[in-house]
């Protein structure tokens, strides 16, 4: 039996707990920022704004849970667990396995969330160009399947789940020289590469080549513009990477590389900041909103000055012929 365990800490890294906090801030400032303009200051954007709202919370709310309610410290790559300090273990609220499970939901569906909003964007773009256009069957059964996914895979893990004395047997089998230690963790988990857990990944991979599929169907056929295009690598440079990065730790161990999962935890904390910037900076009506002081802000702002008085002048209008069908 390879003692390379011992090389795990067990300690609270204390720079990653001040990073959930920091970033944990800067997320909750940035999203209600970005729900106020998609709410109040929509523009163009009809009823899209709806996909990107529901898109923008998840991120949110996947963000929210890591940096505040879960907390996760993983001990990868020697031992396939972590403990977690967040409020909801902190509080006896979850265990970090319920905490685990909420997190892989968030990260899936946020994924086909993303998925969904290409979708949609493809479906408008095919009725203007009346090229390949999809069926209502079709369209929906995409997007059944984009909402089903995400609940599919959860349960498997949530079986993947140990009681107290399987995880001391675990301890006692494969990390003998660790149990006074884990004995002094009040929230920890250990895993093992069960059936289920074999399931969940196999699932997990059947997902992502299916939203993957989905995407690149519609930027070959649609030729998306490149504000499009920034959804889906920013998504995956923040979301989908990290998981990989910190899963092939196990996969291919190597010196340093607990420290490195910590700082891919850290990447992606930041994941629903950075889509709020590329909401902010990717429309032009929320750009020329925030950056006022520019000359695009300046023409928006003279171009709403321009409509204010016409629209009353319509309303005035309106009310007017109303009240004249009334005498």
């Amino acid at each position: 039996m390879s003692d390379k365990y011992l090389e795990t800490d067990l300690n609270v890294p204390d720079f990653l707990i001040h990073h959930y906090y920091i970033t944990g801030c800067i997320c909750i400032c940035l999203n209600s920022f970005v729900f106020y303009l998609l709410l109040f200051r929509k523009g163009k954007l009809d009823s899209f704004r709806y996909y990107l709202l529901a898109f923008q919370t998840i991120c949110f709310l996947s963000d929210f849970h890591l940096s505040f309610l879960m907390q996760f410290v993983p001990f990868f790559p020697f031992i396939i667990g972590g403990f977690a300090i967040g409020a909801f273990p902190s509080f006896s609220l979850l265990t970090p396995h319920y905490c685990m499970t909420i997190l892989s939901f968030l990260v899936g569906f946020q994924i086909n969330l993303l998925t969904i909003c290409f979708l949609r964007k493809h479906r408008v773009i095919s009725k203007v160009t009346g090229k390949y256009i999809l069926s209502e069957t079709i369209y929906y059964s995409i997007v059944v399947s984009c909402i089903t996914i995400p609940f599919t895979y959860s349960i498997p893990f949530h079986l993947t789940g140990n009681t107290q004395k399987q995880k001391l047997e675990i301890i006692d089998r494969k990390y003998p020289l660790y149990r006074t230690r884990f004995e002094q963790l009040k929230n920890f988990e250990i895993y093992e590469f069960t059936i289920w857990m074999q399931i969940f990944s196999g699932m997990v991979m059947a997902g992502c080549v299916h939203a993957v599929s989905i995407v690149s169907i519609y930027i070959g056929e649609t030729q998306v513009v490149v504000e499009e295009s920034y959804w889906t690598v920013l998504d995956n440079a923040n979301s989908i990477l990290p998981s990989v990065f910190i899963v092939a730790t196990i996969v291919v161990p190597f010196e340093g590389a607990q420290v490195f999962s910590w700082y891919m935890l850290m990447v992606m904390t930041t994941h629903s900041t950075i889509n709020c910037l590329v909401v902010i900076f990717t429309f032009p009506e929320f750009r020329a909103f925030v950056l006022f002081w520019s000359e695009e802000g300046k023409r928006f702002r003279k171009r709403q000055m321009t409509s204010g008085p016409t629209s009353l002048v319509t309303l005035r209008t309106a009310r007017n012929a109303f009240m004249n069908t009334l005498h």
